[in-house]
């Protein structure tokens, strides 16, 4: 049958082997664990700063252009830009945006502005479903007018008839719109028109 005569026998060095295994084994799972709840992390995040970028987005609507006479030159002054969230978008507080602008014609130029309305020639007027001096969009039927007084921004030239303007507005997210514009052939002081 079996034979009794052979036993099997653990040295020493073979417990140390298999302890030192089991510690080896279980210190690369923590490790493992922990890296693995680290870039869940970081992926959580990324995801939704993403998301942020792709659906915070603000939507210009309308750009209308006010007419004033300085001297012999007849020019837009004045921008009235019509804002609203797009499709998705969450709430927005306008403080916290940035524009660029850009005039081109005979003068080209351009400027980054700060959506603070502390900012000079940068005011916002409540059009749709905002409170007197209320800034935050929240919902998509809410409008508000950022008004761009240009002769009184820096390093940003008044529209001649003709000239075209640039403008990009970017939600503190860095949802980014671009929308391009063209003041009409003949300007008349004191008159607004709709820029196409």
């Amino acid at each position: 049958m079996f034979s009794t005569n052979e036993r099997g026998q653990v040295g020493i060095g073979t417990l140390i082997v298999f302890i030192a295994m089991v510690l080896v084994a279980a210190i690369a799972s923590g490790v493992l664990i922990t890296t693995a709840g680290q870039l869940q992390s970081q992926a959580s995040q990324t995801g939704e700063e993403t998301t942020s970028q792709v659906s915070d987005v603000l939507r210009i609507t309308d750009i209308i252009g006010s007419v004033n006479s300085t001297g012999n030159n007849t020019e837009i002054e004045t921008l009235k830009v019509k804002i609203r969230l797009a499709s998705g978008a969450d709430s927005v507080e306008m403080n916290e945006s940035s524009y660029t602008i850009a005039t081109m014609g005979d003068r080209n130029s351009a400027t980054v502005v700060s959506g603070n309305e502390t900012t000079t020639g940068l005011s916002y007027n409540q059009s749709q479903g905002l409170d007197d001096g209320e800034t935050t969009l929240t919902e998509q039927n809410q409008v508000i007018i950022a008004v761009f007084k240009l002769h009184k921004i820096s390093d940003i030239d008044t529209l001649a008839a003709d000239d075209r303007v640039s403008i990009s507005i970017e939600a503190p997210a860095g949802g980014r719109t671009v929308t391009e514009k063209q003041a009409p052939g003949q300007l008349e002081d004191g008159s607004s028109y709709v820029l196409r």
